[in-house]
C-alpha cells in the first residue's frame, strides 16, 4: 500500500451577516512532514487548514482510514471524518 499526503485549505467568503467556508484546491505532498509544514504555513493565510494522510492500494482501489496530521482554524463540519 502507498500513502497519500494531502493539505486542504479553506477560505471564508461572504459578508459579516452571511459567510461560508469553501474548499481551495488540495495540495499533494510527498511526506507527512511536508504536509504538516505546508499546513502550518497556510494557516497564516487561510481560514482553515487540514493536513491528512491516507493509505491506499492502487491495485484494488482500497483505502485505509484517514489520519489527521494537523488542523488549524475553521474546519467545515464533517471534514475531519467524524462529527466535529
Amino acid at each position: 500500500m502507498k500513502t497519500a499526503y494531502i493539505v486542504q485549505t479553506f477560505t471564508r467568503q461572504g459578508n459579516a451577516q452571511s459567510s461560508k467556508l469553501f474548499n481551495d484546491p488540495a495540495v499533494q505532498c510527498n511526506t507527512a512532514e511536508e504536509a504538516m509544514n505546508r499546513a502550518e504555513r497556510f494557516s497564516e493565510m487561510r481560514a482553515g487548514v487540514l493536513a491528512i494522510s491516507q493509505a491506499y492500494d492502487e491495485t484494488t482501489g482500497d483505502y485505509g482510514e484517514m489520519k489527521v496530521l494537523a488542523h488549524y482554524g475553521e474546519i467545515p463540519d464533517g471534514a475531519l471524518g467524524y462529527d466535529d
